[in-house]
């Protein structure tokens, strides 16, 4: 049988080890041989205590040795407060100490091997390791178990006792106080926690005048706390110091409080040093199928209103789309997706943060995570081929090095194993057979040798059954451990090749507390949103490979772990990394309105250039416009539209890329003047590091200057220097003094590869009225929107069954192109002049003295423009401000229409805001003409291939609008050097006005 190894030189163990050893130097080492006869041998006697000003000038040293940085509170953290109500009267107050590991990196063995360490250094004799769950307290067992015979190596046969706790046998309370060896006793917070555990009566198993808890209170135990964030409610403190601990010890990768931080190995860290395995997503969905209804509960905000968050179908302009939106109580939800299948029941009655669950009037009850849809089998079969698949490609390159290969699924219901049809056991098998015949080691395997399912059972009047084991009542925590016992006590031979099971299925059984290093594919079949979070979903299969030598395996092109998810890889991986945030790693700030500057106005144009005002006397005339429809060639270019182009159509999107974080720190090493030096460091979780010195000034982008989006919202808008307080500020708020570094993390700038699949062809009922649908969208009228659909052709019509949505997103979509397009060419514009009080602007609400914008879309300005910062969207129109604009001196002034300022056009096109305003001289018979120029800027000049047919239509428009206007429009681009001219597509003569 495989028998695992463990190396004793890991050197960020040995870290964490030294790290708790030091919280104690100068304390005596506790001799206990006088005490023999003793009811109970303490860590400390009662008459001695720990110092807590001495224990915190040594947490300092281990912190600042340790790189540690927390604020300078002068003082121990300590629990303090009453034990629990029925368990005595008094109080009790000690330290914890946090020590921070990444799952997969040993925190197990690291505690384990502390107890001997503290006992080597400081002779304490008496641990207590609290779990929070039954499979922590079963994996502390086969861990211990499987370490004894290194230890007794390593610490020269010194005896360790280990006391599984069990309420049926309180006898073994008096041994652990008595005994002079060292004496471990693992017990689950649930055994504890309550006033009626049989841990506080007394007893004719202990008969004595001690109550249970007695034996264990006059040891001043040591506590090492398992997954402390479980235990932090007021009753579980309560149950803690209930105990009497001497000090504590909280180990986990995901802390929610961290006092008196000790060590810390971040999930980073853990990556980059190739102490866990490398992650890979496969992200399986379905894209542009809306024909099955779909509503996920996603979260629930308390803030100054309860919110609840839902994913579903929304109609945006007649095509569907996901999207979350956000309900308040008395919230319809119909208002907020205009979905028929919404009408009808679905105002929110109750928000219960609480409990986790939206209500709506009809009944209809979601739970958090909780999502109602199709089952969708074949998201379930394309999860599940890609993991066999995966695993055989796995097992046949890690064969020749010993490794066994394991894959485990997170499947949504038991019942779709374990019945006697059950999907995915169905699907597994159909799969597998058909895969092994490409794979010669699994060729000659059955599906059901190769697989097996781990889930608790409870008794019924039908016998035993499984069951769920996400439950909590004291019939499914027994079965929950008795399922567990099995998992933990047959780990090293699933380990072995002699065991042909390598594909294991679970519910919620297989969270904190299991672990196999050989488990390098996970698939979340999960219909409704896991319980578990993806840490703890892939801390299943974090640790590195072993192989049948049981030694660990270093090489970094085995120790690959592959998530495959019922979600996009975008999503996974940005969930992913949310959850490594709200764990400590801290992404880069999101950009805000911080850093405003004021732009001011050159009343010099605004108020006395006569030119200014005239241009703005012929922008502002009253255009009305007509329309004449051919309502024959409209409906035959909608049918003609809508038979020719591609029907949308479902498809089953597999994408595969890496899951890396990087780690960037920005340094500002000096400033002079207006500019600055920054130092540019970044590593990620792969091991690659760059660095880059910027010398930068003002205005300059870093998303730019390197390439990265990922330095996005770092646009410096100012440069302060001063003697000692010199400093940066960029355009997402942040600040960076000379000398400071600024870190964050990110895990974006990955692009998965991507392969698509057809779903089969399926046939759905028509559930909307599509004229109806179509009448409201695009406002044609009934009779006309018929006539298209009649003029269809039948194979075309036809394929409305096979994709409703998709059909009604197409059929709505051509018909208001087609009609914006017909629009678009048959509209003309007509100018009835008004005098200038009946204007319907305000030059001075268009143009005030004063703007404030976000630096970061401000340039400067010249003699000529109207503010002298002037705002820009784009590399564009950056470059035409700089390059062509302001180096021009015939250029009398120019302008950015304001946001506010629009032109009317049919609602079908939208209305139209221009970019710039511009008047410019050319010499003319010894005078001086000047042009009235409206300019678009845009990345090519020709209206038909810019990038949105919407662009084309404004832009036609504007071409007829401005040509009734007499005033020049043009697009150009940035490189146009002949900007003022007319189009010369048009080759028509510009307007001009003569000076006085």
């Amino acid at each position: 049988m495989l028998k695992l190894k463990f190396d004793p030189n890991q050197q960020y163990q040995l870290d964490a080890i030294q790290s708790v050893v030091d919280l104690f130097q100068g304390l005596p080492r506790q001799e206990n041989a006088a005490l023999l006869q003793a009811e109970a041998v303490p860590n400390l006697p009662p008459f001695q205590t720990l110092a807590e000003d001495w224990l915190y000038d040594n947490l300092r040293q281990v912190q600042q040795r340790n790189g540690i940085e927390t604020p300078l509170l002068g003082s121990l953290e300590v629990d303090e407060g009453m034990v629990l109500e029925g368990a005595g009267e008094e109080s009790w107050r000690y330290p914890s100490f946090t020590i921070e590991m990444e799952t997969g990196t040993g925190k197990t063995y690291v505690y384990l091997r502390t107890i001997y360490e503290l006992r080597k250094h400081y002779g304490f004799s008496k641990f207590i390791i609290v779990v929070p769950s039954v499979a922590i307290y079963e994996g502390v067992i086969k861990n211990f178990q499987i370490t004894r015979e290194h230890f007794r190596a390593l610490y020269g046969n010194e005896p360790v006792h280990l006391i599984p706790y069990d309420g049926a046998r309180l006898s073994q309370l008096r041994g652990f106080a008595s005994s002079t060896f060292v004496e471990i006793l693992v017990m689950t917070l649930d055994s504890f926690n309550k006033k009626s555990n049989v841990i506080f009566r007394s007893s004719e198993k202990l008969p004595g005048e001690w109550l249970p808890i007695r034996y264990i209170q006059e040891t001043r135990p040591i506590l090492i706390l398992d997954e402390p964030q479980n235990m932090e409610s007021p009753k579980s403190r309560e149950a803690l110091r209930t105990l009497h601990p001497l000090f504590a010890l909280r180990y986990s990768a995901t802390h929610r409080t961290s006092p008196n931080l000790v060590y810390r190995l971040t999930p980073f860290d853990a990556y980059r040093l190739n102490l866990v395995k490398k992650i890979q997503v496969i992200g399986v969905t379905e894209r542009e199928n809306f024909n099955q209804p779909f509503m996920q509960l996603t979260d629930i905000d308390l803030g100054r209103r309860i919110t609840a968050r839902l994913r579903t179908y929304v109609s945006d302009k007649g095509r569907l789309k996901e999207a979350e939106i956000k309900l308040h109580h008395g919230d319809d939800l119909y208002a907020k997706t205009k979905r028929e299948e919404h009408q009808g029941g679905y105002r929110v009655v109750e928000i219960n943060a609480a409990k986790g669950y939206l209500e709506f009037e009809n009944g209809l009850r979601l739970t958090l995570g909780q999502s109602i849809g199709p089952r969708r089998e074949e998201i379930f079969r394309v999860q599940i081929r890609e993991t066999i698949r995966q695993h055989m490609a796995m097992q046949q390159k890690l064969l020749r090095k010993g490794i066994k290969v394991l894959s485990l699924f997170f499947i949504d219901r038991v019942a779709n194993y374990t019945d006697e049809n059950g999907i995915i056991r169905r699907i597994f098998d159909e799969e597998f057979e058909k895969m092994k015949r490409r794979y010669p080691f699994f060729e000659a395997l059955h599906a059901e040798e190769v697989r097996s399912a781990y889930f608790a059972k409870k008794k019924t009047k039908e016998g035993e059954v499984p069951i769920d084991t996400s439950g909590r009542n004291k019939a499914e925590r027994q079965a929950e451990k008795a399922a567990f016992e099995l998992i933990m006590k047959e780990k090293e031979r699933l380990l072995s090749f002699e065991e042909k099971t390598c594909f294991i299925f679970a519910h919620s059984a297989l969270r904190e507390g299991w672990d196999n290093p050989n488990v390098f594919q996970i698939c979340t079949l999960n219909q409704t949103v896991s319980e578990m979070k993806k840490r703890q979903e892939i801390g299943r299969g974090l640790r590195l490979a072993v192989n049948q030598n049981g030694e660990r395996v270093f090489d970094e092109e085995v120790n690959i772990l592959t998530v495959v998810a019922n979600e996009s890889y975008e999503r996974y991986a940005n969930t992913l990394q949310s959850e490594y945030v709200e764990d400590g790693l801290t992404p880069p700030p999101p950009p805000t309105k911080a850093g405003k500057a004021t732009a001011r106005r050159n009343d010099k144009i605004f108020k006395s250039t006569q030119a200014f005002k005239d241009f703005w006397a012929k922008l502002q005339k009253h255009i009305s416009y007509e329309i004449t429809l051919d309502t024959e060639a409209l409906m035959q270019n909608c049918i003609e539209r809508i038979n020719n182009r591609p029907l949308p159509q479902s498809i089953i999107v597999v994408e595969k890329g890496e899951f890396v974080v990087t780690d960037y720190t920005l340094e500002l090493l000096s400033v002079s003047g207006q500019t600055c030096k920054l130092r540019i460091f970044k590593q990620d979780t792969r091991g690659d590091e760059e660095q880059r010195k910027l010398t930068c000034k003002l205005r300059d982008d870093l998303e730019k200057l390197t390439g990265d989006k990922r330095l996005r919202g770092y646009k410096i808008v100012e440069i302060i220097e001063s003697d000692d307080t010199s400093r940066v500020v960029f355009g997402n708020g942040q600040m960076l003094y000379v000398g400071q570094v600024l870190p964050f993390q990110s895990e974006s700038g990955q692009k998965p590869s991507e392969r698509g699949a057809l779903p089969p062809d399926e046939k759905y009922p028509l559930t909307f009225n599509l004229i109806e649908r179509a009448a409201r969208e695009t406002g044609l009228t009934r009779p006309t929107l018929i006539k298209i659909f009649r003029g269809l052709s039948d194979r075309r019509k036809e394929a409305i069954f096979h994709n409703p949505e998709g059909f009604a997103s197409l059929f709505i979509t051509e018909i208001k192109n087609a009609l914006a397009d017909h629009i678009a060419e048959r509209i003309r514009f007509q100018v009835h002049p008004l005098s200038p009080q009946d204007w319907g602007y305000d030059l001075e609400d268009l143009f005030p003295p004063e703007k404030e914008f976000p630096q970061k879309e401000l340039v400067p300005g010249s003699e000529a423009s109207l503010y002298d910062q002037v705002q820009i969207d784009s590399e564009v129109e950056k470059n035409f401000v700089a390059l062509r604009l302001n180096p021009d001196d015939e250029v009398v002034f120019y302008f950015k229409f304001p946001p506010a300022f629009k032109f009317d056009f049919p609602r079908v096109i939208g209305n139209y805001n221009p970019d710039w305003g511009i008047a410019r001289y050319i010499p003319r018979d010894g005078g001086k003409v000047i042009l009235e120029l409206v300019r678009e800027t845009k990345g090519q000049t020709d209206p038909s291939k810019l990038q949105f047919a919407h662009e084309t239509r404004k832009v036609k428009c504007a071409q007829k609008l401005f040509e009734t206007l007499g005033i020049d429009y043009r697009i150009v681009t940035d490189q146009t050097v002949d900007w003022w001219r007319p189009d010369p597509a048009k080759g028509v003569i510009q307007p001009k006005m003569a000076l006085d």
